[in-house]
């Protein structure tokens, strides 16, 4: 009886976790493969869990990562999917179009470099190769301009995070200064 509600569980969690990958991403060999290498590390750590009514967040942030990190190794630009069958949540289109916004209020040289390195996948050595820059010089302009467009937007947005720091709720100003 206990290996039969084991198997449910770990459908379930299949399902959740392939239908989660699937709104990130179109290729369904990426999906599969994915969401297989997600079970495996689940049934591998599930004892690590400490709250079960956590469960959902952290299959997702499991599954996000292990895409991000299979596009890594593929050397492929990560992008989501605008058009998917499940329908878009407009409060994460509205704070993208205010993070647009506001990262074109930085300056000039920290918006280039946060678009080349965040935007369009830039390496941050490959970057520092084209500006002629050292490696360490890079790196510390993008925590930079990180941290000002982090300034930009918890000064603009009116953001709610839950305790792990996680955007849980968004209210796009009327103005920007």
């Amino acid at each position: 009886m206990r290996e039969e509600h084991t198997l449910v569980l770990y459908r379930e969690i299949y399902k959740s976790v392939s239908d989660y990958v699937r709104r990130l991403t179109s290729d369904p060999y990426l999906i599969e493969e994915v969401t297989q290498e997600v079970v495996i590390k689940v049934h591998e750590s599930l004892s690590t869990l400490k709250d079960s009514e956590k469960l959902t967040s952290w299959l997702k942030r499991i599954a996000y990562t292990t895409l991000v990190d299979h596009h890594r190794k593929s050397q492929k630009q990560f992008l989501v999917q605008p058009h998917t069958a499940e329908p878009v949540n407009e409060g994460n289109e509205s704070m993208m179009e205010c993070i647009a916004m506001l990262l074109k209020l930085l300056p000039d040289e920290q918006r280039e470099l946060l678009e080349a390195v965040e935007l369009h996948g830039m390496s941050q050595t490959v970057y520092a190769n084209e500006k002629k820059l050292h490696i360490s010089t890079v790196k510390s302009r993008v925590q930079r301009a990180r941290q000002k467009l982090k300034e930009q937007i918890t000064g603009n947005c009116f953001l709610t995070t839950d305790s792990y720091g996680n955007v849980v709720d968004f209210i796009r100003p009327r103005e920007i200064n």
